[in-house]
């Protein structure tokens, strides 16, 4: 069973005929209940005398446009009699989507957190139909819905002067939202590969697919700077060339400052030999071998080959989505030091009393989705206008790169190595605080930095 959404009506006075309405899901009361994505005690109606402009000109008002996958309840229908009563009269709509619903409480709980602290912040609660690329918006009273265009959708956005969107969660469905906005950022929560070129309503939140190379790329630069007489060994996959990771590494490299003929390259393959591989390297010197695929299977061939040399003189240097997965031999992994970069930052888990209250908000632990949604209405919160700043939230970090004319595009990523001391970051993380303490930007500077 999925989760029930009670919406809110408001209807918008638009001249789509000469006495036409645009009818409009709100969701009035921002508060999570148990598991209801939207639950209400206040509603509000407009009469002859009243505008919706006039009802909500003091609320800043968001839209939230993800794929709930809303399919009629018909668990209550027992017979063809009740079936019409039921479709006539009570049409409740379920959430499918489990994603989708998990993000939404997790941020619905933190928009519940803001306007305690004094926001006061509305949402419109729509439903993407990512098959169709269209917004399902809802008529209360009939519980019927119409889908709007991309444009017909913003176009209602911007009659209502929404603030700004969240959503959708596909890239191009985000890229064509965003075309028709004038003044509306569209913010993509969750996209990896969201193309903001020509595009300056567009901001990318989560970190792009390039993220992890460029951090890694820089700071192995760094490790070349401190230790001369250390080698950087770069493994070269299909996958990585495809997704030319490789080429970002070396770009990134070479703009801190490294010697990028100094870089070896190797390509690597189910048929390669690892053993050989590593055998052909000094065993005096330090040396960083440097993988950027996601191939668990070419990781453990990797560090099963690592035997063969001092573990004191090996390192590993990857993504953070080899590091977590459970197919690795944990001795093959504590053998050697190894740095990692990661999109999300590690220590959410010491936020104890957001963990808390997510847990009692939606009545079960929050997972990934849950922090993500949270993480996204606070830094929506913080980005008071259409041009995002430098922000640490409880998940994610926030570094823009920008160019005149196109979105923003995030470019963060954390990275941490494991030695003899144990597991550190190797940059500064800033500390999350809720968002009615203290101030939590990290630096305004960082937009010139990134251009």
């Amino acid at each position: 069973m999925g989760i029930k959404i009670n919406t809110i009506l408001i209807l918008m006075a638009m001249s789509i005929s000469s006495h036409g309405y645009v009818i409009f899901s709100h969701a009035n009361q921002i508060g999570l209940i148990s598991n209801s994505l939207t639950k209400s005690t206040e509603e509000i109606y407009l009469d002859s005398n009243k505008t919706l402009f006039d009802s909500i000109k003091t609320s800043r008002l968001w839209a939230i446009a993800i794929p709930f996958n809303l399919i009629l309840d018909t668990s209550l229908v027992d017979s063809l009699t009740e079936n019409i009563e039921y479709e006539n009269t009570h049409k409740d709509w379920i959430a499918s989507n489990k994603m989708a619903t998990e993000f939404y409480t997790g941020f619905r709980a933190a928009v519940d957190t803001l306007n305690t602290s004094g926001e006061n912040i509305k949402l419109i609660v729509v439903d993407h139909n990512e098959k169709m690329n269209t917004y399902r918006v809802q008529d209360d009273p009939n519980k019927t819905f119409f889908e709007l265009s991309p444009k017909a959708f913003m176009g209602v956005c911007e009659a209502l002067s929404v603030e700004k969107i969240i959503g959708p969660f596909r890239s191009n469905a985000s890229e064509i939202l965003a075309k028709f906005s004038s003044k509306i950022p569209v913010i993509n929560p969750v996209s990896r590969s969201v193309d903001v070129e020509d595009n300056p309503q567009l901001i990318a939140a989560a970190s792009s697919r390039k993220a992890e190379s460029i951090a890694l790329g820089k700071r192995a630069a760094i490790g070349r700077q401190n230790n001369d007489s250390s080698i950087t060994v770069l493994l070269v996959t299909q996958k990585s060339k495809k997704t030319r990771l490789d080429s970002v590494f070396i770009h990134s490299y070479s703009e801190m400052g490294g010697n990028i003929f100094e870089l070896v390259s190797l390509d690597v393959s189910d048929e390669t030999d690892f053993q050989e591989l590593v055998s052909r390297g000094p065993g005096d010197y330090l040396i960083r071998y440097v993988l950027l695929d996601n191939n668990v299977l070419t990781v453990a061939k990797v560090l099963s080959a690592f035997r063969m040399r001092d573990p004191m003189l090996t390192e590993l240097w990857t993504m953070g989505s080899n590091i977590r997965s459970n197919a690795l031999d944990s001795y093959l992994l504590l053998r050697q030091p190894i740095v990692w970069a990661q999109i999300e930052r590690a220590d959410h888990i010491d936020l104890k009393d957001l963990f808390h209250y997510l847990k009692r908000t939606s009545g079960y632990s929050p997972g990934r989705w849950e922090w993500l949604g949270f993480d996204m209405a606070v830094f929506s919160n913080y980005m008071k206008s259409d041009i995002p700043a430098a922000y640490s939230g409880p998940r994610r970090l926030y570094l823009w790169k920008h160019k005149e004319g196109d979105g923003y595009l995030n470019q963060s990523s954390v990275l941490y190595r494991f030695d003899s001391l144990g597991v550190n970051p190797l940059d500064i993380i800033p500390t999350f605080e809720l968002p009615n303490q203290n101030d939590i930007l990290i630096v305004k500077d960082e937009l010139q930095k990134q251009d």
